[in-house]
C-alpha cells in the first residue's frame, strides 16, 4: 500500500511534486474490475458476486443442517471415533440388552437382576453400614450365620484345634478332664478350694503333703494336717499344733553292769517312767522298784542296789518333747489344774481377800515386818520400820475399798508414806511419821482415798 502526503489541520498546502507523487500512487493502488474474482463453495448452497463495481452475497441454504442449540435428525448418524469421549458402539450393545421401557425401581426387574428392594431388606442400616470383618470369612464358613459372634455364644457342634485356647492345651487339660468329671465347671480349680465329696486316690504311689517349716505354719484351723520340715515330722490342728505319729515306737537300750552298790544309772537321753522297760539278769523290773528323773538324760534309781556283775538293761521308747507354749490368758479352767497344785509360793502377796480365808485362818493382817529401807506395801501389811535414815513406805496402787495398812516408826529417821497415786485423808500430799509415831490407814474411795485411822 503507497503513502498519501497529507497536512495536518490548515497548514502549507501541499507542492506540485507532492500532488503528483500522491496520484501517482493512488494510479498504483487502483482496483480494477479484472482484478475481482468470486469464487463460490462447492456445494453451491452460498455465493459472492460482483457486478458493475458492487459485491452481491447469497447466504447458504442452512435448512438441513442442525442447530448448535440442538435439532432432532431424520437419518443415522455414524462416526469412527467418540460422542464426549463415550464409545458409542460398545455402549449400544449395553443399551441393546435392556427391554423397551424398562423400569429399573420395578421389584420385578430388580429381583430378576439378582438385587434386593429396600424394602425387602429388615436390617438395611447394619447392611448400608457393612464392614467385612464383622463377618465371617470363606474359612470361618459358607454363611455368617453359621459362625460365632466375636461376642461369643454357645456352639452347636464339636471345636477343634491343632494349636491352644488361649495359651492352653486342651488336648492335656482333656486327659485331666476325662478322668475326673464330665464339666470343666465341676472340677477343681489349680488354686485350690473346697470338695462338696469325699476325696479318693486310686494310687499305688503315694501322696505328697504340704510341706514346711515351722515358722511357715499357716493359722491352724481344726482339721489342718501338714509335713514339718524343720521337725522331720507330720503334725495336725485340733486347738494346736501336735506331732501325729506313724509306725512303730523307737526302743532305745541302756545297758549297764551292777557293782552291788550304785543305785542310779544315767540314760542315754530324756525318759519317763511309763515309757521304760527295765530288766536286771533278764527278769522284767516293777515299775515301783525304781523311779526315773524329768532330767535329761534321766537318771533311774533303784530302791535297792542291782548284785555285783548283774546285767542291767533299761530300754527307753523314744518320745517326743512338745512345747505347747504358755497358755493365754483366761484359757485354763480349774478343772485342768491338779489337785494341790496351787501352793502358797504361787500366790502373790496381798491377793487373796478375806472372804477366800477360812475362820481364823491369818487374821486380818499379814505378820509384822520390819522393815529398813524403801518398801511398796501389800494391803492387810503391818510394818515397823526401824532406821536412823529417812525410809519411803509406798502404798499400794490401785487399791480397793476396805485394803489396810499398818505402819509404825520405831527409829530415829522420818518415814514418808507415798501416796502411789491416790490421796491421803483427802488431800494429794504424801503422809510422814515422825520417831515413833505411827498410823493405820484404810482405803475408802478416790475421794477420801486413804483415812488415817
Amino acid at each position: 500500500m503507497s503513502t498519501i502526503v497529507t497536512r495536518a489541520g490548515k497548514g502549507s498546502p501541499l507542492t506540485n511534486n507532492e500532488l503528483d507523487g500522491n496520484f501517482s500512487n493512488l494510479n498504483t493502488d487502483k482496483l480494477e474490475d479484472s482484478d475481482l474474482s468470486v469464487t463460490t463453495n462447492s456445494a453451491g448452497t452460498a455465493a459472492l458476486s460482483y457486478t458493475s463495481g458492487v459485491f452481491t452475497y447469497t447466504p447458504p441454504n442452512l435448512s438441513g443442517f442442525a442447530a448448535l442449540s440442538g435439532a432432532a435428525f431424520t437419518g443415522a448418524i455414524t462416526t469412527n471415533s467418540t460422542f464426549d469421549g463415550r464409545d458409542v458402539a460398545t455402549d449400544g450393545t449395553k443399551l441393546d440388552g435392556i427391554e423397551a421401557a424398562a423400569d429399573v425401581t420395578d421389584a420385578a426387574n430388580v429381583t430378576a437382576a439378582g438385587a434386593l428392594m429396600d424394602s425387602e431388606v429388615t436390617n438395611l442400616a447394619q447392611v448400608k453400614a457393612f464392614d467385612s470383618s464383622d463377618y465371617a470369612t470363606a474359612t470361618q464358613g459358607a454363611t455368617a450365620d453359621a459362625a460365632l459372634p466375636k461376642s461369643g455364644g454357645a456352639l452347636t457342634g464339636a471345636v477343634t484345634t491343632n494349636s491352644t485356647f488361649d495359651g492352653v492345651d486342651i488336648a492335656v487339660r482333656d486327659a485331666v478332664l476325662t478322668t475326673t468329671t464330665n464339666t470343666a465347671n465341676a472340677a477343681l480349680p489349680l488354686a485350690g478350694g473346697t470338695l462338696t465329696g469325699p476325696l479318693i486316690i486310686n494310687e499305688t504311689t503315694a501322696v505328697k503333703m504340704s510341706a514346711g517349716t515351722t515358722a511357715q505354719r499357716p493359722t491352724g484351723v481344726a482339721g489342718h494336717f501338714r509335713y514339718n520340715t524343720t521337725e522331720g515330722k507330720f503334725e495336725g490342728y485340733s486347738t494346736e499344733w501336735g506331732e501325729i505319729g506313724g509306725g512303730a515306737a523307737d526302743l532305745l537300750l541302756n545297758s549297764f553292769t551292777g557293782d552291788g552298790s550304785d543305785v542310779t544309772f544315767s540314760l542315754s537321753g530324756a525318759a519317763i517312767e511309763n515309757n521304760t522297760l527295765v530288766y536286771v539278769d533278764g527278769v522284767y523290773q516293777n515299775k515301783s522298784t525304781y523311779a526315773v528323773s524329768s532330767a535329761t538324760p534321766a537318771v533311774v534309781t533303784f530302791s535297792e542296789a542291782p548284785a555285783n556283775g548283774a546285767a542291767i538293761e533299761i530300754m527307753v521308747a523314744q518320745i517326743a518333747v512338745t512345747d505347747i507354749g504358755t497358755p493365754a490368758d483366761n484359757t485354763v479352767t480349774t478343772a485342768k489344774i491338779v489337785n494341790n497344785a496351787v501352793t502358797t509360793a504361787k500366790i502373790a502377796d496381798g491377793s487373796i481377800t478375806s472372804a477366800k480365808l477360812g475362820a481364823g485362818v491369818g487374821g486380818a493382817f499379814n505378820d509384822f515386818a520390819i522393815k529398813t529401807g524403801a518398801y511398796t506395801a501389800a494391803t492387810r501389811d503391818q510394818l515397823i520400820v526401824n532406821s536412823s535414815s529417812a525410809v519411803t513406805i509406798t502404798l499400794p496402787a490401785s487399791p480397793a475399798a476396805g485394803n489396810v495398812v499398818f505402819i509404825k516408826n520405831a527409829g530415829t529417821g522420818v518415814v514418808t508414806v507415798g501416796r502411789n497415786g491416790s490421796k491421803i485423808n483427802s488431800t494429794t500430799d504424801d503422809g510422814s511419821l515422825a520417831a515413833d509415831a505411827g498410823a493405820t490407814l484404810v482405803y475408802v474411795d478416790a475421794t477420801i482415798g486413804w483415812k488415817e485411822l
